[in-house]
């Protein structure tokens, strides 16, 4: 018996010997997927580090007024007077307004100057004027 019965699944040596391996191509669209993620991921970077780096305090002057801008969250807000948090990024300070200020709009973007207040605390101010 000089060839053995072969098998369905069994191909013969002489029928690969000139036949090239099969190449698995890319898809069209692998290379654009792969720019737009890169991108995207990128971008995301760039606004994660703008915000976690933001300042409420814009600037300070010399006699030590500073300018703070940000959006606005009540803490206790009434009548009469209103506190609460100028917030830019992931920082944030503490505010007091003058008695008789209409109390600015929760989730405000406002802008307002005020001097620093140690008495209550780090990174808090007394606004010179209403917002």
């Amino acid at each position: 018996m000089e060839n053995p019965p072969s098998g369905p699944g069994q191909t013969s040596v002489s029928a690969d010997a000139g036949v090239p391996a099969s190449v698995r191509h890319r898809p069209f669209w692998g290379l654009p997927v792969v720019v737009i993620a890169v991108v995207a991921i990128v971008a995301l970077f760039v606004v994660g580090f703008t915000g976690l780096f933001a300042n409420p305090v814009k600037s300070v002057s010399s006699d030590g007024t500073a300018t703070l801008s940000g959006s606005f969250e009540p803490y206790q807000c009434n009548r009469i007077a209103c506190d609460g948090y100028i917030s830019a990024g992931a920082r944030s300070v503490f505010v007091v307004f003058p008695r008789g200020c209409t109390p600015p709009v929760r989730g405000g973007t406002i802008s307002v100057a005020g001097k620093p207040a140690p008495d209550l605390g780090n990174a808090s101010y007394r606004a010179t004027a209403c917002s």
